[in-house]
């Protein structure tokens, strides 16, 4: 279990720490504290921001010692007295230690809860620490200075705080009006933007610790070795089921009542770790106009199962495996001209027509729109070179469309455009290409159908022959996807056979 410092203020509502501590138990996480500020406030009012001396503040940083931590996750700050208790505990920890801070300037009553000298110590002393700031668009325009209004107002107002030294910045798109009833939050580093856009739930107002607990859940899911864009998907779909199941407090109606309590951000029964559902889960975008625009809509393939799916690099093996009775396969030719492929795109698209065979062609989309085929396969490096025209373009010819995934990110970006299926992988170890992602295992194929199955056919990749096959059939997958286990097999017909048969099995 990872070791994750919770800094920030308790909250009587059931927020700032108390739903911080929530997060890490259900991540399996394991949580210290620094409590900042004892605070009296609800929904309608602070009472009293409650920040402690420095000293008693000191102290626990003290107690902890030399203490080394996976993951701190910094709310409620209030001076700048604690802040600089802070950065002195954070000069003695790792260089790699992730440091997510929710800049918790007001509460959402408006009473401030950060001095005017500790936001500015925030600024030019705490950010070169931060990892990942997570401002809302009002704390956004008020560390900034910066007119908020439109995106692009947001990703400018967004790069300010990382020339000031963050890595990276979220801007939480909860208190802004919705896109098309969904929450938008734009993620802003150095290199790169893109846009994670969820259900906005109708009837839940006034949920109390959202913030708190996405910049919680981010923590612990980079800590236990998620990358940040990954952990950044899985934390917004955890902020999503906890919306959706929040209950009222007290005999509040519709989020709060008289005494000013609130909706209480809450799991249902059923979850723990990434148990959430498909509806919780963000959509990545790359571009304002994907936003806005009406999205893509591929043609289904007729079958949720696909079977066994031969993945070849020449004419000659589609003509040697069709015959055998393979009901889809996908010619993947590399890094050659348009004019040396073509012809032997036309064959086999021909030939597979012959057979009522499912000829996915690999990259070569324009190809593959101009001569019929059934469908196109992209990378992830493919897609995000595509415009959203060109999606449009293979959408309205026909085409399937099918992607590649290896993360949770991928997966969102995948379902933000909704292809025709989805390729999960890799799931063993393989030397057919090479792979930066780490084998997810069966169990993980498992979780991918249990997640994905009821939207896309499914198809797992990866160092698949017919005993991993056999395995995989038993998670429910519609498909395994292979190469060189009938490729560089001794007896590729037999080895085709073997796994056609075990596929027909149903």
């Amino acid at each position: 279990m990872k070791r994750i410092l919770l800094i920030g203020g308790t909250d009587p509502s059931g927020a700032g720490l108390q739903t911080d501590f929530k997060i890490v138990n259900t991540l399996e996480g394991l949580a210290s504290s620094v409590v900042t500020a004892v605070t009296a406030q609800n929904n309608q009012a602070v009472i009293n921001n409650g920040v402690l001396p420095y000293d008693q503040i000191k102290s626990q940083f003290d107690a902890l010692g030399s203490e080394q931590f996976a993951a701190i996750k910094i709310g409620m700050l209030g001076n700048e007295r604690v802040i600089k208790a802070v950065i002195h505990f954070l000069s003695k920890q790792a260089s790699d230690t992730v440091i997510i801070v929710d800049p918790v300037l007001s509460a959402s009553s408006g009473h401030a809860l950060l001095n005017y000298a500790g936001k500015r110590l925030l600024l030019s002393q705490l950010l070169p620490f931060v990892t990942l700031l997570t401002p809302n668009i009002d704390e956004l325009k008020a560390l900034t200075g910066l007119p908020v209004n439109t995106q692009a107002e947001i990703e400018k107002a967004g790069r300010a705080l990382i020339t000031q030294g963050a890595k990276a910045v979220l801007v939480k798109g909860g208190h802004t009006e919705p896109v098309k009833n969904k929450t938008v939050d734009t993620f802003i580093m150095p290199s790169a933007h893109f846009y994670l856009a969820g259900e906005r739930w109708k009837n839940r107002v006034n949920v109390r610790g959202t913030g708190c607990a996405l910049a919680t859940a981010i923590a612990v899911s980079i800590a236990k070795g998620y990358s940040l864009v990954d952990a950044l998907v899985l934390a917004k779909a955890i902020v999503s089921q906890g919306i959706k199941h929040a209950i009222v407090a007290g005999n509040a109606k519709d989020g709060a009542n008289a005494t000013g309590r609130a909706a209480l951000f809450h799991f249902n029964q059923h979850y723990s770790g990434q148990n959430f559902s498909l509806a919780h889960l963000p959509k990545l975008m790359l571009s304002e106009q994907e936003l806005q625009q009406r999205p893509p809509r591929f043609s289904p393939c007729d079958s949720k199962r696909l079977g066994i799916y031969p993945v070849v690099d020449s004419l000659a093996w589609i003509k040697k495996l069709v015959p055998l009775g393979v009901e889809t396969i996908q010619l993947r030719i590399k890094d050659k001209p348009d004019e040396e492929v073509e012809q032997a795109i036309i064959e086999a698209i021909t030939f597979c027509k012959g057979y009522n065979t499912r000829l996915f062609v690999n990259d070569y989309w324009q190809l593959a729109v101009k001569h019929k085929a059934y469908g196109i396969h992209l990378g992830q490096e493919d897609l995000q070179a595509l415009k959203p025209d060109d999606l449009q373009k293979i959408s309205r010819s026909g085409c399937r469309l099918g992607l590649s995934t290896h993360s949770y990110a991928e997966v969102a970006r995948a379902h933000a455009i909704k292809p025709s299926y989805l390729a999960l992988g890799p799931i063993f170890e393989t030397t057919s290409k090479d792979m930066p992602w780490i084998p997810q295992g069966v169990a993980a194929v498992e979780k991918w159908v249990k997640l994905l199955g009821d939207e896309y056919p499914l198809v797992a990749i990866g160092g698949i022959d017919l005993a991993r096959a056999k395995a995989l059939k038993e998670t429910g997958v519609g498909s395994v996807a292979m190469i060189s286990a009938i490729t560089e097999a001794s007896d590729y017909v037999r080895a085709t056979e073997e796994l056609l048969e075990l596929w027909s099995n149903t």
